[in-house]
């Protein structure tokens, strides 16, 4: 839309200028207030996506801390994990060795009660008589205590034995239960952590997505304004060849007043000089009335000079080096960070460093169809050379006026930084066709 109107409005111009009647300034101004409210208008939109860019860029730099963050929780629950794997290493070993601890005392059980069931058999077998035969075989007292003693001592024996052993596989089997339940826990925390990590990881694609997106989102806003810029600039640029236009049709109607008013004296000094003639042969005289036509003095535009002039260097290329003895590129022509707006964007010419006043010459001979302040520009001038279109900016002051002829290698202004500028150099742009072009191709 935006350059469908700039067409129509090149159109219009162009019309205007071919145009074999007078072209009206009143014609040329309503062209340029038409030029100068969608300049407004794209402004003003430039405005709100410069708007979004910069909520963009907060956004970005949320959700990165988040990223952040969530990696930070990653690592630590992947420690976590690490360290409940090698506590269930530690355990199931732990648990392995009781179960055959376990196993070991229970064999030995089964072994002493085999034994002891074998000692009774062979004691049955051997005369069929238990304890109480061995007791009534004794024939006297000291034998019969002496008997019961030694039964009570195996019988005795015999149960503190098995207690022991049966109490030692309780003991393994009350440990083994214990692990089993401190593997079952383990295993739980394991299965919690192994989830947290999950949520983690997802939360973390969630927001990474939502980083693409916003970057994404960003070089939108980002192409969005350039593209704006770049139609801001060219409306600039109609806008001073209007004022340019504006001004000659003024001169050029003031020129048509003036012959017109010219006409008109002179036919009225010949009314006069006829009236003069016929009073003569009537005897009448005809007072005559004089008139004087005062004519507006010339308006200049406000411009500074500092009384210094520029030897212009010898040309290398199509055009003269924009400001003598000074050849230090601070920013090349070509994608960059902006120095004030912090993002990526076209740098649009060559930034030349120098200092504060230094002369600036014209690169070509040309017309001058702006000089003023405009913006970010700051103070600026541009030159038509009829093919292609040279731009000054940041300039401390101004030496030249629109409409003025200049040479190559006149002075026009001194650099400065004003404007959407860091420090004192010399902005200079080279426009073919309305497109920006890389100047080091023609100096």
């Amino acid at each position: 839309m935006q350059a469908n109107h700039r067409k129509k409005l090149s159109a219009a111009l162009a019309i205007l200028m071919l145009s074999s009647q007078p072209v009206l300034a009143s014609s040329l101004e309503a062209a340029r207030s038409e030029a100068v409210q969608k300049k407004n208008s794209i402004r003003s939109n430039m405005a709100g996506t410069q708007s979004m860019i910069s909520q963009t860029r907060s956004q970005v730099v949320t959700v990165q801390a988040e990223i952040l963050a969530l990696d930070s929780q990653i690592t630590q629950v992947n420690i976590k994990i690490d360290q409940l794997n090698g506590e269930m290493q530690k355990l199931q070993a732990e648990i392995a060795q009781t179960k055959a601890e376990l196993e070991a005392a229970k064999a030995e059980l089964l072994e002493k009660k085999n034994l002891y069931a074998k000692r009774l058999r062979a004691m049955y077998i051997a005369n069929d008589r238990g304890y109480l035969d061995i007791l009534l075989d004794s024939t006297d007292a000291t034998s019969i205590i002496g008997n019961a003693r030694m039964i009570r001592s195996i019988a005795t024996s015999d149960r503190e034995l098995i207690d022991e052993i049966n109490a030692k596989v309780k003991e393994i089997e009350e440990k083994q239960a214990l692990l089993a339940e401190q593997e079952k826990q383990l295993a739980q925390k394991q299965e919690q952590a192994r989830i947290e990590r999950s949520n983690l990881e997802a939360a973390n694609a969630q927001k990474t997505g939502y980083m693409n997106s916003l970057m994404s989102n960003l070089s939108a806003y980002e192409a969005q304004y350039d593209a704006m810029l770049r139609e801001s600039d060219a409306i600039e640029s109609q806008i001073a060849n209007l004022d340019l236009s504006i001004q000659k049709a003024k001169e050029e109607e003031s020129a048509r007043l003036a012959k017109q008013r010219a006409a008109a004296e002179e036919a009225r000094r010949e009314k006069e000089a006829a009236a003069r003639k016929a009073s003569r042969s009537t005897g009448r005289t005809v007072s005559t009335r004089s008139a004087s036509v005062k004519s507006a003095p010339a308006v200049s535009d406000d411009v500074v000079s500092y009384g210094e002039k520029a030897t212009p260097e010898a040309k290398t290329g199509e055009l003269y080096w924009p400001v003598p003895g000074h050849h230090r590129i601070t920013s090349p022509f070509g994608y960059r960070i902006h120095p004030i707006l912090k993002y990526r964007k076209l740098h649009t010419g060559v930034d030349i460093g120098a200092p504060n006043g230094t002369p600036v010459v014209s690169a070509a001979s040309g017309t001058v169809i702006a000089s003023r302040f405009m913006s970010g520009y700051g103070n600026c001038i541009m030159i038509d050379h009829g093919g292609k279109v040279t731009v000054y900016a940041h300039l401390s002051s101004r030496a030249v006026s629109p409409g003025q002829s200049v040479s190559a290698g006149e002075t026009i202004g001194y650099v400065g930084s004003t404007g959407m500028s860091t420090g004192a150099h010399l902005h200079f742009e080279v426009r073919v066709n309305g497109a920006v072009q890389n100047p080091l191709n023609y100096l």
